[in-house]
């Protein structure tokens, strides 16, 4: 029994450190939506993915969502939904959380995708997160086994940084428009080293942990986007930390 327990927690040893392990560098992946099968495999290089030609849903749209009065008014916090959408500012992950759910985007992933992004033998295992991000989401780590990121209208500018970038930027830097940083609270902003991906409706960005991320509309049009975390149960523990 104790030799089980031992070699149990030697396991799980090993599990964290590969979790917490963070990239130094990566490459972009892109496959269309006819290789899902072949996610597994590309997890194991702990690089972001583009899926290209996914049939998405018409959900999740700002159209779609005005004609909803009774979801713009309900409250979150001391607010309501319409209200938060309307003053076009970052909006709290909770409002983020009740707009997935309330477009059905959240009930569509469960059903539709999440089982093509997961490994079959291990799918029980694994849980979601999911939100909708009208117009930007400020800056956040990935801690999510996966990171799904898929627009439902509009092109999504999203800015890639490895988490060793960290240290150049401000103190408060969470939930912090990329764009917004000046000289005067990043000083070695100029050394800052990331990369633009931009995605329309029909493209999806899978990400691995540890990234920091940042979203936003593209200049010429606005982008709502969908995020799924995919978390096994080791990210689960860690996602609050």
């Amino acid at each position: 029994m104790i030799e089980i327990f031992v070699f149990l927690s030697v396991l799980l040893f090993i599990a964290v450190l590969f979790y917490k392990q963070a990239n130094e560098q990566f490459e972009i992946l892109q496959i269309d939506s006819t290789r899902l099968s072949e996610l597994p495999t590309l997890y194991q290089d702990r690089s972001p993915i583009v899926i290209s030609d996914y049939d998405t849903p018409n959900l999740g749209t700002e159209q779609d969502l005005f004609k909803r009065n009774s979801v713009l008014q309900m409250r979150v916090g001391n607010q309501q939904l319409g209200q938060l959408i309307q003053s076009r500012s970052i909006m709290p992950i909770s409002a983020a959380e009740t707009l997935a759910k309330e477009t059905g985007l959240k009930i569509w992933f469960e059903q539709h995708l999440a089982k093509a992004l997961v490994p079959s033998y291990t799918g029980f295992l694994y849980s979601f997160n999911c939100s909708l991000w009208p117009y930007k989401r400020g800056m956040f780590k990935t801690k999510a086994f996966q990171t799904l990121l898929m627009p439902t209208q509009g092109t999504a500018i999203v800015s890639l940084m490895l988490q060793k970038m960290v240290p150049y930027l401000p103190t408060k830097w969470y939930s912090r428009e990329f764009g917004s940083l000046t000289l005067h609270d990043t000083p070695l902003l100029n050394q800052i080293q990331f990369i633009d991906i931009k995605l329309r409706k029909g493209s999806m960005l899978l990400l691995p942990a540890h990234l920091i991320v940042d979203i936003k509309s593209n200049s010429s049009e606005d982008a709502w986007t969908f995020i799924a975390e995919i978390h096994h149960p080791i990210s689960r523990v860690f996602r609050d930390t």
